[in-house]
Order: C-alpha cells, then structure tokens, then sequence
C-alpha cells in the first residue's frame, strides 16, 4: 500500500497560526522564526520518515526542548488533515492530561477560519471533530493499568513521558490496538529517560527495528542553551579547555550527530551543572548529550570505559557472517541459513579449525537474572595466553530444548575436527536445568536408535566437554556439571572475564557483548546491568572465561599452544580442513527435511 506523503510547508504555515505562551519568548505564534531548533530537527525527522514509509516513531529527548509542544500541534495537524481519524493521547498522569487537553483548546480557539475544523466533542475523556476524527485521552498511570487501549482501535497515537508508565501489560495492550495498514496511521512515543526500564527496551527495539524510527534529541539543538560571551556565567565557566569526559561525548556528538558544540554553549552545560541541577547523573539524565549519557547509572562501571570504547571500535570494523537457526519439532530437522543482520540470531566471526580448542558459554532465558529475557551462547577460541570470540548466539525467539539443540550444533560443529575440542560451561539454574536434561535425553534417545541420524546425533552429544564445577577453595574433586551463577561465582566469573578483556587476552569481537559490558556496574553489593539493562552476553562471556581459566588454559599450557603458535599452525595448513558451521549437520550424517 501506498505512503501518503507529508508535506512540511504546509504544516509550518499551519503552525504560524496557533499561539502558545513560551518560557523564554512569551505568547508566540508557532511559526519556524521562534521555534527551538529542537522542535524544527523534530518535525523534519518525522517528515523524513513518513515519506519513506516509515509510520512509528520513539522519540529520546532532554527536559524542556518543547517537543511535547510541538508534537500536540502535530496532533490537531493530523486530526483536521485526515477526516475519520481514530486517535488516542496517553499520558502518564491525570495532571498532565488536563494540560495537555488545555492546550490543544487554547490551539483550537485561536485558529482561523481556513485552517479550523470546528468540534462537536471536547471533554476530559475525548475530542471529537466535525470531520468525523476523535482523539480519546487516556492515562496510563505509574502502576499496573491492562485496560489501556482496550476497545480501541487506533490509527494516531501520542503517548508522552511513556518512561513514566508503570505496566508493561498495558503498553502491550496499546500497542496490540494500532493499525497496521493503514497509509495514514502515525504513532509517536516521546519522553526522557528513567534509568533501564521498559523504555529502554522501546528505544533499543527502535534502533534495531527497520519499522520503527529512533530519534534522540539532545539539548545543544535547543539555540537558547548558551551563554555569550559578554555574560557573567560565561567568564565564569568557560576556562578555554575541555576536560577529558567533556572532550569524550563533545567527540561523540560531533562524530555521532554531525554537530559541533561550541564554546558558549559549554559555558551554559557548566553553569547548569553547577547553580540548577547541582548534580552531574541528573544533569546527565534530563539534559543527555549523546543517546547513552540519557540511561543514567547510579552505580560504579565494573569494566573500564575507556578500554571498552577502544574494543567496541575495533568491534564495529568487524564483519561476521550472519545466520539464523531456523528451530523445528526435532533436531535433526533444524537448520542453519545465512541471513541479514536483522534476521541474524547467531554471528559468526571464524568457523571451526581443526585442531582449534574451544569453549563455550551459555546461559538460557531467565538463568541468571528475572531480566535475562534472552538465550544467548558465546563461543571463544582458547589458547594458552588467551581466548578469541568466534560466535554469539543470542535470541529471545526460542525455547529450553530448542536452545539445546542449538548448543549441541555448536559445540559439535567446533569440536568434530581432528585435534579440535570443546567445552561447554552451562548455566544450570532454573531453566538451565531443562536445557541440560534435553541435551542428556537426546544422547539417550540417540544411543538406544540404529538410524543413521541417531548416530549423528550421538556422535554430536558425546562429543561435548562438559565444565565441572568445583569450589575455588576447596581441596576435593569437581563435584557437578555446569555453574549456577550465585552472587559469589558471579564476582569470580566476571572478575575473570574483566581482567582478562583489560589486559588484552581475551579478544570480543562482538559489538553488542561490548555494548552489554558498559551497562554492568557495582551498586549496592549488586553486580550486573541494573534495572532492565541486558547482560546475557556478558554472563555467557564470563561462564566461558571460567572454563577457560579452570580447565583447558592449563592444558594448553603444557601443550604449548600460545596465540602465536596456533596461527602459525593455521597458516601452514598443519591443522586440517575447516568447517562450516552451516555444513556441521550434512558432514556428520544428519539429514534436513
């Protein structure tokens, strides 16, 4: 279906004739000439995306850079432009409920004939036109709400300060109300930031959805954030240098955004610091200056920062093969096929070498943590001096035995070579257990079968070492499979996994483990990514760091395999064939259907 175009000239005219008072200018008309520079990249953005089909958009923004302002002025634009419109506006108070609606009365009143559409309707719970559009004015609250957005079928949304909402159920049921057809269906979600909460999963969701788009408003877009030169707060500020972490996101927003902040506006950030917001985290969180300043931490970053921003570039240069297990009924009738990035739910970076000694670290749905809302494998290559990532599994699309396959086919697909092993070090708490009894039963089910797939099968489950957990200070034997991620195994796993990722010997190659790494701080006696910020990638890291450290470093060791050894193997052809992971389960004997 075709996208109806916007067309930006008309709503700026449109704009012209609705009066708003200002804090800084007074009673205004909203015309371009006094609207913020935030408001004007705002519009332009959303222009942008409606006329290349794009219909949702998740809007990051600081305090007081009147998007909601200019975004109500889009809502009446688009009640009166599209006759029959069915729209809702959602804030998360009563409060601000009753000033939105305020508004959109003071704009309606001031309109001229030619561009009005009188009301029939306007009260506390909607607005309806004589064109047949209604706007209906809900309130998601702070706590749990299931009814928002039932009944309803909507193709306009406005939901404001959604950070605020308190039910994740019920923003579900919103969103199960909107259109999906519909050429003039327009949904917009604007707010600030709150620390890792249900809106940080919007607002990564956007980034990676190809029908969604992110945008982030930073406060240096705002022309009134500046003290000039000739100002008291100027002189007083401004000492003609950077420090480094001003240096630091002043790069970023120029490399990232194509914006250059100047001197003044400097001046402004240090004087609102210091004499409104008199404290750096909130001064981060309600005027951010780049997307991830706005996500606030209040703990202590566990992983050194400057460390990760340097891997996370070498990352990013990076260009893995992407696939994706298509997961059926049975394992033999699964499959593994190249895809896009977006459909990918396992990168891989090398494919299995003969010869080569692998680890492996997995850590199911739910495992470690109540957020851990994803499976996610990591595998490393190991040597005696370090470990190298060659893949990442990670999906929230699977289930306990699914995931059990998974691991089974990457495990036998780096370990099948001659000379080749692999460890694999689960995460067994909770579901993990149903993860380790579906691998247990699959080798069972394998050996009491003659078929020639059975076989495969056996040969890949017999295949795996399995990590065996012992206390680090204990003198007895490993005394179970696997590791369940206590507070005290958590501090020796991550430990492990920082000190090996700082002074180098631990290479990752994926950008998103990397990125996970900068969510994870110590609070509290808390160690992890706080609130809803995702670590499974991390945790999955770090289960394969211990094998490593606990098991086959050692042996390495005394074979002699350092990094350098082993390359030199590898490019002398010494090692063997390489396999394909896409080719792991044809090479054993295991037929797809």
């Amino acid at each position: 279906m075709n996208h109806p175009s916007f067309n930006i000239e008309n709503f700026w005219k449109f704009c012209a004739a609705l009066r708003v008072d200002t804090k800084e200018l007074g009673e205004v008309t909203l015309s371009k000439e006094t609207l913020l520079g935030t408001q004007i990249y705002f519009i332009e953005e959303i222009v942008r995306g409606i006329n290349e089909g794009c219909h949702s958009f998740v809007c990051l923004k600081g305090r007081q850079l009147g998007i909601t302002t200019i975004c109500l002025a889009l809502d009446l634009y688009w009640l009166f432009k599209h006759k029959g419109l069915n729209g809702s506006m959602v804030t998360h108070d009563e409060p601000t409920r009753d000033d939105m609606r305020s508004t959109l009365s003071m704009y309606m009143e001031g309109l001229p004939n030619q561009w009005k559409v009188p009301e029939e309707i306007h009260n506390r719970t909607q607005l309806v036109l004589k064109n047949r559009s209604k706007l209906s004015y809900q309130v998601a609250g702070t706590r749990k709400n299931t009814k928002l957005g039932k009944g309803k079928a909507l193709i306009f949304l406005h939901a404001t300060e959604c950070s605020e909402y308190g039910d994740e159920e019920g923003m579900a049921s919103l969103e199960a109300s909107l259109a999906q057809e519909n050429p003039n269906r327009l949904f917009i979600y604007e707010t600030t930031a709150q620390g890792y909460n249900a809106f940080y999963d919007m607002w990564k969701d956007a980034k990676a959805s190809i029908a969604k788009r992110a945008i982030f408003i930073g406060w240096w877009r705002n022309q009134f954030y500046r003290k000039s030169k000739d100002s008291q707060e100027y002189k007083t500020y401004w000492d003609g240098k950077l420090t480094p972490e001003e240096r630091k996101w002043v790069n970023e927003v120029k490399k990232i955004y194509g914006f250059e902040i100047d001197d003044e506006q400097m001046a402004w950030w240090r004087w609102c610091l210091n004499e409104v917001q008199r404290d750096e985290t909130l001064m981060y969180q309600n005027y951010p200056p780049t997307e991830n300043y706005a996500f606030i931490k209040t703990g202590t970053n566990f992983f050194n920062i400057t460390r990760i921003n340097d891997e996370i570039k070498a990352a990013k240069s990076l260009s893995p093969k992407n696939f994706r297990f298509v997961l059926r009924q049975n394992f033999e009738e699964s499959e593994l096929v190249e895809c896009g990035e977006k459909l990918a739910n396992l990168k891989v970076w090398d494919n299995p070498v003969a010869g080569g000694h692998y680890v492996i670290g997995a850590d199911p749905a739910y495992g470690s943590s109540e957020w851990a809302d994803r499976f996610c494998a990591s595998i490393f290559r190991c040597y005696s001096d370090g470990m190298e990532q060659v893949a990442e599994f990670n999906t929230t699309d699977c289930t306990t035995y699914q995931f059990a396959w998974v691991i089974c086919h990457l495990a036998g697909a780096y370990s099948m070579n001659k000379g080749s092993s692999c460890m694999l070090n689960l995460e067994i708490n909770g579901p993990g257990q149903a993860v380790w009894m579906e691998m247990q039963n699959l080798k069972r089910v394998a050996a009491n079968s003659r078929s020639a797939d059975a076989r495969g099968i056996l040969n890949v489950v017999s295949n795996i070492q399995n990590f065996m957990y012992k206390r680090p200070d204990s003198f007895g034997a490993p005394s179970a499979y696997h590791t369940i991620t206590s507070n005290r195994e958590k501090e020796r796993m991550f430990n492990c996994f920082k000190d090996g990722f700082e002074r180098g010997m631990i290479k990752v190659k994926s950008a998103d483990c990397i990125d996970e790494m900068n969510n994870v701080e110590r609070n509290n006696g808390y160690l992890g990514a706080p609130g809803r910020g995702k670590d499974d990638r991390v945790v999955a890291a770090a289960l394969a760091t211990i094998s490593w450290v606990d098991f086959v470093r050692i042996r390495l060791v005394q074979m002699g395999l350092s990094k350098s050894e082993s390359a030199s193997k590898d490019v002398n052809g010494n090692s063997g064939a390489v396999n394909a992971v896409t080719t792991y389960l044809k090479k054993i004997g295991v037929s797809r259907k």
